[in-house]
């Protein structure tokens, strides 16, 4: 059922595409509000565990897909622990307060990933609830240049599913972002990816950065 339930959302959210009137309303922000919660819910996201550095939460599950091997060589096995990592799109608001223009948001937004990516790291290492995680994982229609910070983006197994996925993060960006009526263009967002990276490599990249940082300025 959960399942389903998750197609009849991203559904939901696709259909915003074409209510373009409804866009400037209260109702519909409400509505979206309510189904992101809903799905934060249903995926275990909501709990302070989940909460990872500034601006991510991370439930543990399945790899119920397809086996595979990633660049650096760690295999992803049917059955395997992962971690799905997703944005706080509460938190994400707060990174506009004050009317911050988009490129200063933008460098916040880099500069809270970078730091979450950081606490992860760190939580893989000591927190027993990563013990056994083999890949992080999360599907976005942001995964140009996610290479450059150790991700490798890989194509949903539907085309169709990946348009629909990338018409619903279209449609929470309109309604989360400040500047929301400056969505992403749909052709060249018109698809969503899945990015991943090793343990090891999440490890080898970010563990002992926010020590680093913290001993830069003592």
């Amino acid at each position: 059922m959960p399942g389903a339930m998750r197609v009849a959302v991203i559904l939901a959210h696709a259909l915003t595409d074409f209510q373009r009137p409804w866009e400037s309303g209260g109702v519909l922000r409400l509505l979206m509000r309510v189904s992101d919660f809903a799905y934060r819910w249903l995926h275990g996201l909501t709990d302070a565990a989940s909460a990872v550095g500034p601006i991510l939460r991370v439930r543990v599950t399945r790899h119920r897909g397809r086996p595979f091997t990633l660049g650096d060589g760690t295999p992803v096995r049917r059955g395997d622990r992962i971690g799905d990592f997703h944005l706080d799109n509460e938190r994400m608001v707060a990174l506009h307060a004050g009317g911050r223009r988009s490129r200063w948001a933008g460098l916040a937004f880099r500069r809270a990933f970078h730091a979450s990516l950081a606490a992860l790291a760190e939580q893989t290492l000591t927190a027993p609830r990563y013990q056994g995680v083999r890949a992080f994982t999360t599907t976005t229609i942001f995964h140009e240049g996610t290479d450059l910070m150790g991700f490798e983006a890989r194509p949903l197994s539907r085309r169709f599913v990946a348009r629909l996925v990338a018409a619903y993060e279209r449609s929470l960006i309109t309604h989360f972002h400040p500047l929301g009526k400056q969505r992403p263009g749909r052709f060249r967002f018109g698809e969503a990816r899945r990015i991943w990276i090793s343990r090891e490599e999440l490890v080898r990249r970010y563990a002992g950065e926010r020590s680093s940082a913290r001993g830069t300025h003592a």
